[in-house]
């Protein structure tokens, strides 16, 4: 009996180190005040906007808060897909590209399998934004 439940527990943390079990918040400490400059850009239709009103860009920030992201997975650079990318210029002057797709995050172009639904925040944000 206590082998067996040595070996079910040794499963369950190999399923969290190597699965998808363990994310990662990359934006979880993640302020309005370090962010100086944010861009977004839309394919279709083709365009850019500078993001100014300080809601809009409070919006974007808690959205960016619930990232999770778990093991890196370019399946999500394939297929056809509206591009959505919000680029942040931080105060450090560091930019970062965030596209999300799906149940994919692709950060400054890495992709990650994610969340539905943090993806479908910033996805609607970005098309609410642009028009």
């Amino acid at each position: 009996m206590k082998k067996t439940v040595i070996i079910f527990l040794i499963m369950i943390f190999a399923y969290l180190i190597y699965g998808n079990g363990i994310g990662k918040w990359p934006f979880k400490d993640l302020t309005r005040n370090d962010i100086v400059d944010v861009s977004l850009f839309v394919d279709p239709p083709r365009k850019t906007a500078e993001i100014e009103d300080e809601f809009q860009i409070q919006v974007l920030v808690d959205a960016l808060n619930s990232v999770v992201i778990y093991k890196e997975d370019d399946r999500g650079k394939e297929g056809n897909r509206q591009l959505v990318q919000f680029r942040l210029t931080m105060n450090d002057g560091s930019i970062v590209k965030v596209e999300p797709a799906g149940t994919f995050m692709l950060i400054n172009e890495k992709c990650y399998k994610t969340e539905m639904g943090p993806c479908l925040e910033l996805y609607t944000l970005g098309n609410r934004l642009i028009n």
